[in-house]
């Protein structure tokens, strides 16, 4: 698993994304990595909130994965527990 305090990967798309809907079109997302200073502040501060949620879903998952791997290691003990009496 990768750890809590991994960096997180930007996310630079060549195309949109196939699985999920932005509401920021790819043009300006693109824009919003070359030319951040010269955008609208209304941009900016969307596409900034859309990279915080990015980050915090990405904590998220990897917690979701370090607890549901812990409680499958515990139902292994479990069973190996049951099994040896």
């Amino acid at each position: 698993l990768i750890p809590l305090d991994a960096p997180i990967q930007s996310r630079n798309y060549i195309t949109p994304s196939a699985t999920s809907r932005k509401d920021i079109p790819p043009s300006v997302a693109r824009t919003f990595m070359n030319r951040r200073r010269e955008m609208d502040p209304e941009k900016v501060a969307l596409l900034e909130h859309v990279e915080q949620a990015r980050r915090r879903n990405t904590l998220a998952a990897r917690k979701s994965r370090q607890r549901k791997l812990e409680h499958v290691r515990n139902l292994e003990e479990d069973v190996e527990g049951l099994r040896a009496e």
